[in-house]
């Protein structure tokens, strides 16, 4: 019996000295590394001889100088502790010649601008597939910075990632990127000089991002055209003080989903969206009158919403309402969007009274999500009477969403409006504010009212939340 204890502990002895992790093959040991940070990851050469290499077939390169950050225990890194950390990433890329999928340089402090383009040319002869640059913090840089011509050249790169806040040199003219599909750019410096050769030439590109600050008090324009292009994001971004006029032009009859953040639209050229789906609007009317006239912002916002009409789903901020109202002078100011099926808003204090007319505008409208915004004073809403319209002028209308309800009587003065014009409404959802005091006590006294209401749909469910 005691012999049989004797063996069985030796064996679990035995058990927990195994190190099968290093047993395992190359590839799977590659696989496991490939969820830690590139600095890490070759920490584990140490391990044993089995581990040395280990780290050299990692598929994907990623440095990020934070990582120094926590070691050194400080919030910005040394020229020393910098110059370090280039050492590191120029001895890992240029240690093999294997294939690479991505190769990523987080940076926020470069000493040797050099080395960049090494890296980056390194990484285009290691087939690399993805490519993603983010460095910061380079305001004295004057020049523009050279990247190598191989990465617009590359018939293996197939998603470029910049987040830049200095210029790129304009390459040589020609075709840039021939199988790049995803682009995303983002300049700490949007002027006349913006390069459009960065996304104009690229024969098969599909989802295109740009965010752009805006400075300098110039005529930008920003021409985007591209028969392969089917998601777009722009951000631009007007920083205060800024005097800078821009101009966008959007050409993409392939177009599934646009996405805009404008902080002050002036101009916008949009057309040949025929395949539009989605269509995200976010403007920020914070400043208008302050650098621009409320007029011309009007002017871009409904040039916009002419653009995109063909959508069938559309969502847009409390900024677009505000816009609207001071463009009522316009002759047909809001556009018929025939094939729309789902809107979202969101709202505040301004335009309430333009929204009959914006919904019989969306003749194929089935549902729509209205958000109240938290600071609104919803009292003034009602101050005049709605444009005249049919009775259930809303048709196809299935479902409606308020969301930031407050319980002010003139919130309710707005879904008894809506219950009186949505025949074939099957369910509506009234979201309290989240923070909203004694919301039980509303909600209940909500109900009450709600039992009262006439709704032209038989079939209209009303669900409080």
């Amino acid at each position: 019996m005691m012999n049989t204890e004797s063996h069985s502990t030796e064996r679990n002895s035995t058990s927990l000295e195994e190190d099968r992790i290093s047993c395992l093959p190359d590839e799977i040991l590659c696989h496991i590394l490939s969820f830690l940070p590139t600095k890490n990851a070759v920490a584990t050469c140490v391990l044993s001889s089995k581990w040395r290499l280990v780290w050299a077939l990692l598929p994907n390169l990623c440095f990020d100088d934070r990582l120094c950050l926590m070691y050194e225990n400080t919030r910005a890194l040394t020229e020393d502790a910098s110059t370090r950390f280039e050492d590191f990433v120029n001895r890992v890329i240029l240690c093999d010649s294997g294939k690479i999928n991505k190769f990523s340089l987080r940076c926020s402090r470069l000493i040797n601008f050099s080395r960049l383009k090494s890296w980056v040319s390194c990484a285009v002869m290691r087939n690399v597939v993805e490519i993603e640059l983010n460095l910061d913090n380079y305001k004295h840089i004057k020049e523009a910075i050279e990247l190598p011509e191989s990465i617009y050249t590359s018939r293996a790169l197939e998603v470029v990632k910049l987040n830049l806040k200095f210029f790129i040199k304009t390459p040589p003219p020609g075709i840039f990127f021939p199988s790049v599909k995803t682009l995303q750019v983002a300049l700490n410096n949007l002027d006349k000089n913006f390069p459009e050769w960065l996304f104009s030439n690229c024969p098969v590109l599909e989802y295109l991002s740009i965010k752009g600050y805006l400075y300098v008090g110039d005529l930008v324009t920003l021409n985007i055209s591209s028969l392969t292009l089917k998601r777009l994001t722009l951000e631009l971004v007007d920083c205060v003080g800024s005097d800078t006029e821009l101009e966008v032009v959007i050409r993409a009859p392939n177009l599934e989903y646009l996405y805009i953040k404008d902080y002050l639209p002036i101009s916008y050229m949009v057309d040949e969206l025929h395949s539009l789906t989605k269509a995200v609007v976010d403007i920020d009317c914070e400043y208008i009158g302050e650098f621009l006239s409320i007029d011309a912002v009007a002017q871009g916002v409904v040039q916009l919403l002419r653009g995109v009409n063909n959508t069938k789903f559309l969502s847009w901020a409390k900024g677009i309402l505000y816009a609207l109202v001071f463009a009522r002078q316009m002759e047909d100011f809001f556009p018929t969007f025939p094939f729309l099926t789902h809107f979202a808003l969101e709202v505040d204090d301004s335009g309430w009274h333009l929204l009959p007319l914006i919904f019989s505008r969306m003749p194929n409208l089935e549902s729509f999500v209205f958000e109240v915004d938290e600071d609104t004073d919803f009292d003034c809403w009602w101050a005049e009477e709605p444009l005249s319209l049919p009775d259930c002028f809303l048709p196809h209308v299935k479902t409606i969403e308020m969301r930031g309800f407050a319980g002010r009587k003139n919130e309710l003065k707005l879904i008894k409006f809506l219950l009186k014009n949505c025949e074939v409404l099957n369910t509506m959802i009234i979201k309290f504010q989240k923070k909203r005091v004694q919301k039980m006590v509303l909600m209940e006294k909500l109900c009450k009212k709600l039992s009262v209401f006439r709704r032209v749909s038989k079939t209209c469910q009303i669900i409080v939340l």
